[in-house]
């Protein structure tokens, strides 16, 4: 074939997640965020697990969800959000709320250039 160039075929695959304490209640979470309308992914390794949800990551070991809520400008450190692993509707719900707090923070106007 003249002109054609050869190109491997693609191959798609979906990676296992491990399964681990902390993979459950992650994947636990991300279903009830669903419920919630909202859409999220799981990624596990080394004992933990993180949820992608929107702008906010939720990290798991198992145990406890924590996430960042917020920054104290006086202490100059973040402030975590945290909630036990068997509380998944009161973490999914306190979650919506910081999503929606962080999406309601976004400007509505794109950033003008400067001249």
């Amino acid at each position: 074939m003249i002109g054609q160039q050869h190109r491997p075929p693609v191959i798609t695959a979906m990676l296992r997640l491990p399964d681990t304490p902390a993979v459950r209640a992650a994947e636990q979470l991300r279903l009830t965020l669903a419920h919630h309308g909202i859409g999220a992914r799981v990624y596990g390794g080394y004992g933990l697990a993180l949820l992608m949800v929107g702008p906010a990551i939720v990290w798991c070991d198992g145990q406890r969800f924590w996430w960042c809520a917020g920054w104290d400008a006086q202490r100059r450190r973040p402030i975590y959000g945290t909630q036990q692993v068997g509380q998944t509707e009161r973490t999914a719900r306190r979650v919506v709320f910081h999503c929606t707090r962080l999406h309601e923070r976004q400007p509505t106007q794109p950033p003008r250039r400067a001249l």
